[in-house]
């Protein structure tokens, strides 16, 4: 469940369909993406693990997987690689897949990767105690009394002088604080605090006595995106669930995006707006466009770019009194995005920047920004670029400057 971390997760039950798996983690092609300078923090302290472990045999296990790349990129050219034997559980059939094939590909005979429930004790049974433990993309998908469970139960998982590596999100309220004070509770020494934002990268070193490891123990449930929208009012929450069903209907699904509060996440991409439950016309309907496509082909959902003049009146009944502060007296130009989407065979507009009276399935969801001149980019050409090209020829960057910094601060979780 790596690529299942702060952007979009499954579980047993729960899957947020229309989510590429492949896209998610083409996210560390790029050297420069969270992700990326997250998975080399997480590897630079599991080679520093094995780098400092006794000689002989050692044992590793991963909570969550995902395609292993942390783990077995490292075990792929680490001089102690035929030392390891891995244990790496993980649900998603498709990464399962992956990471097999990754670990025989390196010829690591001795990672063995285990399609089952990750939460459970009995995944980990005749793999533990194991001098490495990796907890990387799991501890922002659970509950609070969930974390504080994992790291309590860790000594029925480590070795003496195991090294647990974990990951966590820094989002608004930030629990890293308490993780740190949990594991000290649990016997741990503190090795190392790395911040690759919006996530952290923690080492400690196991310097307890281990204990047995119970029967039929359940670490943690895997609540996904639940987990980050505790700042939400119950009904918004409630909505915001259909993400995560497979089998929700088209109307669930928009009233879901539509359920997002507006403003601009950090970093402005899906990834940050299911983290931090909050977007842009841009996120949200580059989000959605997908998934009606493959979800509900009949709907054939094309982006459409308006611009149109933003007033001050018209910027506080959409967004707020704040952000109309941040609107010049004569207004200022703007890109706006919604979705031309086929409903019984007629073409409709479908705008879920903002919710409000809830969509009937049928009729036209108009654009809110207003009236303004429309440009569609082609099917061969990409829809943030056309955007950029729009903003660069139609809007004043320096007017507009303040109205973006006012949109990042909308919607923004709690400190």
């Amino acid at each position: 469940m790596k690529q299942q971390t702060e952007q979009t997760e499954q579980t047993e039950q729960m899957e947020p369909d229309g989510l590429d798996w492949d896209r998610w983690n083409s996210a560390y092609e790029d050297a420069a993406s969270p992700l990326s300078r997250r998975l080399r923090l997480v590897q630079r302290q599991i080679a520093e693990a094995l780098g400092r472990s006794p000689h002989g045999p050692l044992r590793a296990i991963s909570v969550c997987a995902g395609q292993g790349q942390d783990l077995i990129g490292v075990l792929t050219r680490h001089p102690r690689r035929d030392d390891v034997s891995a244990r790496l559980v993980e649900l998603d059939e498709a990464s399962v897949a992956h990471a097999r094939a990754s670990a025989a590909t390196a010829g690591l005979e001795r990672v063995e990767v285990l399609a089952g429930d990750a939460s459970l004790g009995d995944a980990y049974v005749g793999a533990v105690p194991a001098d490495l433990v990796l907890l990387c993309g799991v501890l922002g998908n659970i509950s609070e009394s969930d974390v504080e469970n994992v790291v309590a139960h860790l000594p029925e998982l480590c070795a003496p002088g195991a090294t647990v590596v974990w990951t966590r999100h820094r989002n608004p309220p930030d629990l890293t604080p308490r993780i740190r004070a949990w594991f000290t509770a649990a016997g741990f020494e503190e090795l190392t605090f790395q911040d690759a934002p919006p996530y952290a990268v923690g080492a400690h070193r196991f310097a307890g006595d281990p204990r047995p490891l119970p029967a039929r123990l359940r670490l943690f449930e895997f609540i996904g995106h639940r987990a980050l929208w505790p700042h939400l009012e119950p009904e918004r929450r409630e909505a915001l669930l259909a993400l995560f069903r497979p089998d929700c209907s088209r109307v669930e699904l928009v009233e879901a995006v539509r359920a997002l509060p507006y403003g601009l996440p950090e970093p402005a991409t899906a990834e940050g707006m299911l983290r931090e439950a909050r977007g842009t016309s841009r996120l949200k309907h580059m989000f959605l466009a997908p998934i009606l496509a493959r979800r509900f082909p009949e709907t054939s959902p094309r982006i459409v770019h308006r611009v149109y003049r933003l007033g001050r009146e018209r910027a506080r009944a959409l967004f707020g009194p704040q952000v109309a502060e941040a609107v010049p007296a004569e207004g200022v130009v703007d890109l706006h995005r919604y979705l031309r989407v086929v409903v019984e065979e007629r073409q409709i507009e479908l705008d879920v920047s903002l919710g409000g009276a809830p969509w009937d399935g049928r009729g036209a969801l108009a654009p809110v920004c207003g009236d303004g001149e429309d440009f569609e980019p082609t099917s061969d050409e990409d829809p943030d670029a056309h955007l950029r090209q729009l903003e660069a020829e139609r809007c004043d960057a320096a007017a507009r400057a303040p109205l973006l910094a006012a949109l990042a601060m909308a919607g923004r979780p709690p400190a």
